[in-house]
């Protein structure tokens, strides 16, 4: 990840106090909106989809998630567009953290980051024993829903982040640096409950990423030898998913 800071001079690595303000900057301004869209917005569209093609047995009956089945209330979307801001900010924090040893063009990029956060979050929310797959039909489509809807946002969130990065990028000018990112968290401030302890972890590894970062990417064994660690992820995330989904449709 670039971390152009507005005001310093071109050659000169910016202080931490600067690359922390800007890679909290960037997960706000990227992820948290994002989060919104796609899981916020995204799952709400999901839910209703399978709300119509599920007998009407269901309504009434609360997810797994704390939502009632064909209750649409403003508190109940709002608390779940605060869900997708915080699962923006801690999905952008996880990009920015693998993005340096990412391989190939931004699309190649963005697949590698979709596929895998759809079998990683897939995993973690297909339950053979979660109402959402035992009485939400047909569930075939509610499997393809709660898998598409991660890859679909881990796509998106590479070209939000490397965009958002970037020197030009009209948050990054002026006083808009600070202003945006604050108006973003005001429109969700219960999300901070997340952010704000995600921020601090971020805080904490920051030194590491800038003392050991470099010397690691001047190496070609220790470039490879990260590579390997990251790709046990998705690996992991792959038997995780392949198992929730012989139990769910075995």
């Amino acid at each position: 990840m670039s971390t152009a800071i507005d005001g310093t001079r071109e050659g000169t690595r910016p202080t931490y106090v600067e690359e922390l303000a800007e890679v909290l900057r960037v997960l706000v301004v990227a992820g948290v909106p994002l989060g919104v869209v796609v899981a916020g917005l995204g799952g709400r569209l999901a839910m209703l989809v399978l709300r119509l093609t599920s007998p009407e047995a269901v309504v009434g009956r609360e997810t797994d998630d704390g939502f009632v089945i064909g209750q649409v209330t403003v508190a109940g979307t709002y608390n779940l567009l605060v869900l997708g801001a915080a699962v923006g900010f801690i999905g952008a924090a996880a990009y920015v953290a693998v993005a340096p040893w990412l391989v190939g063009p931004r699309w190649v990029r963005a697949a590698t980051t979709g596929v895998t956060a759809g079998a990683l979050v897939g995993s973690m929310l297909l339950h053979a024993d979660g109402l959402d797959f035992t009485v939400l039909e047909p569930l075939w489509l509610a499997i393809a829903l709660f898998v598409a809807l991660p890859a679909l946002f881990g796509v998106l969130l590479t070209y939000a982040v490397e965009r958002v990065e970037e020197p030009d990028h009209w948050t990054a000018r002026g006083q808009r640096r600070g202003q945006v990112p604050v108006l973003v968290l005001l429109l969700f401030v219960p999300a901070l409950v997340v952010v704000v302890p995600v921020a601090v972890v971020v805080a904490a590894l920051l030194p590491l990423r800038r003392a050991l970062l470099e010397p690691l990417r001047r190496s070609v064994v220790g470039t490879w030898v990260v590579r390997c660690c990251f790709a046990t992820i998705p690996l992991l995330a792959f038997v995780a998913l392949a198992k929730d989904l012989q139990e769910l449709l075995g």
